[in-house]
């Protein structure tokens, strides 16, 4: 069994990890609008976080399959956000932004490896463990959100990457005391990666849907909240710093929450197909509202938004690799986080295009937004997952 002592770490090292990936995100679009850089252009930098996730997750994927070498893989994440931080203390250019994204994908590319790590061989306890790396995922996504609305205002978006630095060294020292060992029989071989394991996982028409559902979730979630929406809050509701972070704290608050009602209730018989027409349902109706909104009326979209999103990450990733057998789980992921990774590339790029050849017009961004949402919910409705049971916590 692994030791105590590691055990523990790994989950301290995911919190760290995703402090320093998201403490800057509520301001960074809002402040490219700011320092004039194109629409057009603030679509492609956000799109360059999901680019670099599609082409690396499922060479990742393959060689932990061959190597299972976690370690290496998630200290070379922790080293690129490092890398990826850095970039605009050199240089405020949209070119810096865009290497700060691009490398930021890189390194959530390697998040295949720490689910994986945690559910080698886990059995009757990978409920438990994916609800700890789940709750230490959103908890560090929590407080980077309070902690940079709080420095933000005091030293603005620079105050903000050097604290992301020092949270990834953080994790770097912390990943030297943790202990990596395999957790089943002393003498148990590692699962051989085989082509006909990868052709197998490839066809699998469960994953392909569940994967084609989670790129037009990830579609709208990036070009929305991670994009736009901040935008909008700035330049349309006169939205400050603070403001700014209680949208994306509610959001985070929401969607935390929410995964655990899943993970206490997903044991039961759920249907899955009416939740997840409702949550992409819910997802349209909050696109279409948003012009609508005042601050107060944007913050209470955002908690529903935040619903809507996390039972559709929660049922999908647990659907993903169902009914695969366990050398093909970690190919499933890296395949699964591929494939939606084109809807977190293409959303934002294409979303930037259209604002910005319409001359700013926020309506009709958000509408479009809204019909990829309810394409979701047709989808479902019509050729959705049918097995009614939801794992408890699934794999976010």
């Amino acid at each position: 069994m692994m030791k105590q002592r590691g055990h523990n770490y790994i989950f301290i090292i995911v919190a760290l990890f995703w402090f320093a990936q998201y403490i800057y995100m509520p301001f960074f679009s809002p402040f490219l609008a700011l320092i004039d850089v194109p629409a057009s252009i603030i679509g492609v930098i956000a799109g360059s976080y999901g680019f670099t996730q599609m082409a690396l997750r499922m060479p990742l994927s393959i060689f932990g399959s061959i190597k299972g070498n976690h370690k290496a893989i998630i200290g070379g994440g922790l080293v690129i956000v490092l890398l990826s931080c850095s970039m605009p203390l050199l240089s405020h250019s949209w070119v810096s932004f865009l290497l700060t994204r691009a490398l930021a994908g890189v390194a959530s590319s390697t998040w295949v490896s720490y689910s994986a790590y945690l559910l080698e061989d886990a059995g009757p306890m990978a409920k438990q463990r994916m609800g700890y790396l789940m709750a230490a995922n959103t908890g560090g996504i929590c407080i980077s959100q309070i902690t940079g609305t709080v420095f933000f205002n005091f030293g603005g978006l620079n105050t903000l990457f050097v604290i992301a630095i020092f949270a990834a060294a953080a994790g770097v020292v912390l990943l030297g005391f943790t202990s990596f060992t395999h957790r089943g029989a002393a003498n148990a071989p590692r699962p051989a990666f085989t082509k006909r394991s990868l052709i197998e996982t490839l066809t699998n028409r469960n994953l392909w849907f569940c994967s084609m559902l989670m790129l037009l979730a990830q579609w709208v979630l990036v070009s929305s909240n991670f994009t736009f929406t901040g935008i909008f809050a700035q330049e349309a509701l006169r939205a400050d710093a603070l403001h700014l972070g209680l949208i994306a704290l509610v959001f985070q608050v929401s969607s935390t929450a929410t995964s655990i009602l899943f993970g206490k209730f997903g044991g039961r018989d759920l249907p899955e197909k009416p939740l997840l027409i409702s949550a992409f349902s819910l997802a349209a109706f909050c696109c279409a509202a948003i012009t609508f909104c005042n601050l107060a009326a944007l913050i209470v979209m955002q908690a529903i938004y935040g619903v809507a999103k996390s039972a559709i990450g929660v049922i999908l990733f647990a659907r993903a690799g169902r009914n695969l057998s366990d050398d093909q789980q970690l190919l499933s992921m890296g395949f699964f986080q591929s494939v939606y990774g084109i809807g977190m590339t293409v959303g934002p790029a294409v979303t930037g295009f259209v604002f910005e050849r319409s001359g700013g017009n926020f309506a009709l961004i958000f509408y479009a937004l809204a019909a990829v949402a309810v394409i979701g919910a047709v989808c479902t409705a019509f050729s959705g997952p049918r097995a009614p049971r939801i794992p408890a916590s699934g794999r976010v």
